[in-house]
């Protein structure tokens, strides 16, 4: 029998990725902490607004700035400035990191059964 899966497991999931790419872009230590603290708001705000939502972060180690949208134009603006900056940008949708987390809690339950 599979256990439910929470938000909790989808934020820990967005995190894990999130904090990959923070140190990969060679952000400053105390602003990438910053940005680990306040992101679990921003993937719980994505998950309310619903699937089309967006968590999209401008990693630019002069200034780490994340957006949550699921309105094209904000996002479009939000991108082209970044883009004209030559700034790093890294997003996700946590509605599908939830989807896919679903997948493999399903997956793992089938194959607890078969074992």
């Amino acid at each position: 029998m599979s256990r439910p899966l929470n938000r909790t497991h989808v934020v820990a999931a967005c995190l894990t990725v999130l904090a990959r790419e923070v140190g990969h872009a060679g952000i400053e230590t105390q602003e990438a902490l910053d940005v680990l603290r306040d992101a679990p708001d921003k993937i719980e705000a994505a998950l309310t607004r619903g699937p089309a939502s967006l968590v999209v972060y401008r990693l630019d180690p002069i200034g780490v700035r994340g957006i949550v949208s699921d309105n094209d134009a904000k996002l479009r603006r939000f991108v082209a400035t970044a883009e004209k900056d030559n700034a790093p940008l890294f997003g996700f949708c946590p509605a599908v990191v939830a989807e896919l987390a679903a997948h493999v809690n399903v997956g793992v339950a089938s194959l607890r059964k078969d074992a």
